[in-house]
């Protein structure tokens, strides 16, 4: 699962219809998942990307800042996003949104 997650990552790159459909599929999955340990792997693969030097793919960024953004996805409120304060620093500092 992990490495089919990091499969559909590589392909958030630039503006096109290509990355749109990844885009879309990761959201799809995140919201559709019927398991909690799913959503905390593909938040997983997304923070891995982000957290290295810049520049991030901008696919990449729409799709974790649309994950977090977008109350349909209820992101802040798993549990393994609350877990470790780490993880909410590193979305409001390293990120800067």
């Amino acid at each position: 699962r992990y490495l089919f997650l990091n499969a559909i990552a590589n392909q958030l790159r630039y503006p096109n219809s290509h990355t749109h459909y990844f885009s879309c599929t990761l959201l799809y999955l995140f919201a559709e998942a019927n398991t909690e340990a799913i959503q905390e792997q593909i938040t997983r693969v997304l923070l891995e990307r982000l957290i290295v030097n810049r520049p991030h793919p901008w696919g990449l960024l729409i799709t974790f800042i649309e994950l977090i953004k977008n109350q349909n996805f209820k992101f802040w409120n798993h549990e393994f996003v609350r877990c470790a304060p780490e993880i909410e620093k590193l979305v409001f500092i390293n990120l800067k949104l």
